[in-house]
């Protein structure tokens, strides 16, 4: 069985070729939104039952973490936008874990046998656009708060110092995207080896330690997202951290 660190290609529609890490985002994206429409129609504020108890736990644990870091204010801004990295990330990296998950191999349009699904954040595309998002949701935030001369003002100060500002601002996604895709695609080689190695008892150790990873994984690009996010809106909430 060959690994290989790109996505396989899988269909074509088109010039836009569709690959296995596509596939799984998508099935990934329509059961959020099927959860999201299930809570929405079930959701009550007399009697919430364990399935609105579970989503709103998982919403105020985001909602604190937000707040702890950015300060109260900030915090509720940008919960919508690190909130859905949170539950997109550990719903992607905990789907790529279910039994039976790369079970299922197809021909592609090349002729190739290659897995229909794939885990989604094993693909460096996935990881980086929304690293992009979120240094492109920095960017954003530090002209509105401080205006386009007072960011450039910050950005250039002292001005032999710009080109390190602008490299640590492009290291921010590199930290990001490389970290979360480091992460999956080795957790994903190594149940890929031990499942050929060992095919019961010890993978399902490393299935456990993966979903621990896979969260952790979540949280970690979560925080840092909050963190650039709240120095670049200078928060005076928030606390001061060394960006990874």
């Amino acid at each position: 069985m060959e690994i290989t660190l790109a996505a396989e290609p899988v269909a074509r529609l088109g010039d836009v070729v569709i690959t296995n890490t596509m596939i799984t985002s998508a099935i990934v994206v329509l059961l959020l939104l099927a959860v999201a429409a299930v809570y929405r129609a079930r959701l009550s504020t007399d009697s919430p039952g364990r399935f609105q108890s579970l989503i709103e736990s998982v919403l105020e644990f985001v909602l604190n973490l937000c707040e702890a870091t950015a300060g109260k204010e900030l915090g509720r801004r940008v919960f919508p936008l690190v909130c859905t990295f949170f539950v997109f990330i550990l719903t992607a990296n905990w789907f790529g874990l279910l039994p039976g998950f790369s079970a299922i191999w197809v021909v592609n349009f090349e002729g190739h046998r290659v897995p229909l699904l794939r885990a989604a954040n094993s693909d460096l595309n996935m990881t980086l656009a929304m690293a992009l998002i979120a240094v492109g949701t920095v960017q954003v935030l530090g002209v509105t708060t401080r205006g386009l001369a007072g960011y450039l003002k910050e950005l250039a100060t002292p001005l032999f110092l710009a080109p390190i500002h602008i490299i640590s601002e492009i290291s921010h996604v590199i930290s990001l995207a490389g970290r979360l895709f480091g992460n999956i695609f080795g957790g994903e080689v190594l149940l890929l080896v031990m499942y050929s190695i060992l095919p019961y008892v010890v993978p399902a150790l490393f299935v456990g330690l993966e979903a621990l990873f896979g969260f952790i994984q979540a949280l970690i690009f979560t925080v840092l997202s909050v963190v650039y996010i709240s120095l670049a809106a200078g928060a005076e909430e928030a606390p001061s951290a060394h960006a990874a």
